[in-house]
């Protein structure tokens, strides 16, 4: 997508828009995993964000970030699958505590 802005363009609507979603989700840990380099089990579990119908028309950047208040608990926070549709987040940690995943998709112009 070229740079929504050139000289001479008219102001509209699509391109004042953000190019940018922000949101959370919560991962309820189900899957267990043995690991021996934690000499213990640990969970992983994922869950899939979906973004409004036709706010995005190329692939964003995602950020995520795992909320946790106890340091060392929270193993990782990751995606995958991602489209201008949504993508899905992963998170691992040592607790099957549902953790909140805060997320930001933001489309740069290429």
């Amino acid at each position: 997508m070229p740079y929504p802005w050139q000289p001479g363009m008219k102001i509209t609507a699509s391109r004042l828009r953000s190019g940018m979603l922000a949101g959370t989700v919560t991962i309820n840990f189900s899957t267990s995993i043995a690991n021996t380099f934690f000499n213990a089990p640990y969970f992983r579990d994922s869950a899939d964000v979906t973004f409004p119908a036709g706010f995005f028309t190329n692939t964003p950047n995602i950020i995520v970030a795992g909320r946790s208040t106890t340091p060392g608990v929270l193993i990782e926070c990751s995606y995958s699958n991602q489209t201008p549709n949504g993508f899905t987040v992963w998170a691992a940690r040592s607790t099957n505590t549902g953790t909140v995943i805060d997320w930001v998709a933001l489309d740069v112009p290429g």
